[in-house]
């Protein structure tokens, strides 16, 4: 059975108790919220048992401080703990960053990018 590990990173983070009603998204809406995170697949690796993929966990806000503070102080300790679940066996963090979006118009984005080690079956 193949999990949908992005998935399972937006759920981890819509269900956190200390969210604030934050919600996470894997596309971002057309109605965008003032603040919201979205998940998605940059990369990684499958084999026969196992999943490594690398995730891009970005953190919207209405300022560019606004953003930082919800990246690291909101959603990176909670991706922290994502190996509580079954099956993810680790996290890693390979990147925390300002990263704005262009626009138009222009958006404060910060981006934690992770890696998984999480079983397959």
């Amino acid at each position: 059975m193949s999990i949908n590990l992005e998935k399972t990173v937006k759920d981890w983070i819509d269900t956190d108790p200390d969210g604030d009603g934050l919600t996470a998204y894997l596309e971002v809406p057309a109605d965008r919220p003032k603040r919201l995170v979205t998940i998605e697949r940059v990369g990684g690796n499958e084999n026969e048992y196992s999943s490594h993929p690398t995730i891009a966990v970005q953190a919207w806000a209405e300022s560019r401080w606004q953003a930082a503070q919800l990246a690291t102080s909101q959603v990176l300790p909670r991706l922290l703990d994502l190996d509580l679940l079954d099956p993810i066996a680790a996290v890693s963090v390979e990147s925390v960053a300002d990263f704005p979006d262009p626009g138009p118009p222009p958006q404060p984005r910060y981006q934690i990018t992770i890696q998984l080690d999480a079983a397959t079956q």
